[in-house]
């Protein structure tokens, strides 16, 4: 291999996790690249410095994907099929992923939706000026612990609360221990030295967040291009317009790689029960010195959690807002653990009819 595939693997994030996965002999024709844009079903992909084509899944992954998380998401490394006759490549495999951020797919579906895949910091993107929503960012936070990748808050919009800001984020790191906590001004993205640190090269980060809280603007910076369109938010109501469509992944200027997402007015919880228990730590940790194993934390005596409530070192709004997204996460898991029951029999069918028809056509039946 060339040095420079060398260093465009290396700079992209291909290291020794996916290296060791590239072992078997059905990919040795096969070249890897990394998935940067997400288009309706058509994907870009970055396979060099200087190589980046559209790319569509092979029929066999098409016929096998049994959920939307069988199909490649920004992030992914793929391994593709090159034809000399077509400047399309396929997909013929995705390599398991170190990381995932997902969520619940809007509607009455129970099907996952991955945001990103194989990122090592997520920035939890608000606004301090009217986004600022403790029980929204226990939310995002769940979600980013989750994924496997390491959470990063990020207060934008400093500026509009240039004499507040500095208790503002006091707070949040009282409310948020054990997470980086920074804030960001527009006009001052400059003086944001601490992206060197997470924006190296090799590693790849995400920014998540509600519509209108300046993760275009953010990302134009961090690109160093005016690539991404950028709107202000609703006088009327002071929330934000959409303005990302789509998944993308840009190498930053700092050299490592960061993807913009769409601003989400709904983050539902589905397989995120390591995500909420890293999130309260601290509740689950008392909930386990209860004197009952079933204690249902109401009434019942040498409970851990009344008792951290009545002397308020448990705040109350943190105590509702764990059972909501534990309560959550369960009819999430319940509801996908249906929903794929029935893919599962779903294919089983589609298999049986195949094989059968395959059967009559070797014995000429028509």
């Amino acid at each position: 291999m060339l040095n420079s595939q060398k260093e465009f693997l290396s700079l992209f994030g291909w290291d020794g996790f996916f290296e060791s996965q590239n072992t078997n002999s059905i990919y040795h024709n096969l070249v890897p690249a990394r998935v940067i844009c997400e288009e309706r079903n058509l994907y870009r992909v970055q396979l060099s410095f200087n190589n980046v084509a559209w790319a569509s899944v092979s029929g066999k992954m098409q016929f096998n994907a049994m959920t939307r998380a069988n199909y490649p998401a920004v992030g992914d490394w793929v391994m593709v099929e090159a034809n000399d006759q077509s400047d399309r490549v396929i997909i013929q495999h995705i390599c398991p992923r170190k990381s995932v951020i997902q969520r619940k797919q809007v509607g009455s579906s129970a099907d996952i939706q991955i945001l990103s895949a194989n990122v090592d910091y997520v920035f939890v993107t608000t606004a301090v000026s009217g986004d600022l929503n403790f029980r929204r960012m226990e939310r995002y936070l769940a979600v980013a612990w989750a994924s496997g990748a390491t959470p990063i808050i990020l207060l934008t919009k400093s500026d509009i609360c240039a004499e507040e800001i500095f208790d503002i984020a006091n707070k949040v790191r009282e409310e948020f221990p054990g997470i980086e906590v920074y804030t960001l001004s527009m006009n001052e993205f400059e003086k944001a030295e601490f992206f060197s640190d997470y924006l190296r090269k090799g590693k790849t980060s995400v920014v998540i967040g509600s519509s209108g809280v300046g993760k275009s603007t953010l990302v134009n910076y961090l690109i160093g291009l005016e690539q991404i369109k950028t709107q202000g938010v609703r006088e009327a109501d002071g929330k934000g317009r959409h303005t990302t469509t789509s998944r993308s992944l840009y190498v930053s200027r700092y050299g490592g790689l960061i993807i913009d997402t769409p601003g989400m007015r709904e983050l539902q919880l589905a397989d995120h029960a390591d995500g909420v228990s890293a999130q309260f730590a601290d509740i689950e940790g008392l909930t386990t010195g209860c004197r009952f194993t079933d204690c249902q934390h109401q009434t019942e005596p040498g409970c851990k959690i009344v008792e951290a409530l009545e002397d308020d070192s448990l705040n109350e709004e943190r105590w509702k807002s764990y059972q909501k997204l534990a309560a959550e996460v369960r009819h999430g898991l319940r509801k996908q653990n249906r929903a794929l029951a029935s893919e599962d029999r779903k294919l089983w069918k589609k298999m049986s009819i195949n094989a059968r028809n395959k059967g009559l056509g070797r014995r000429g039946v028509m």
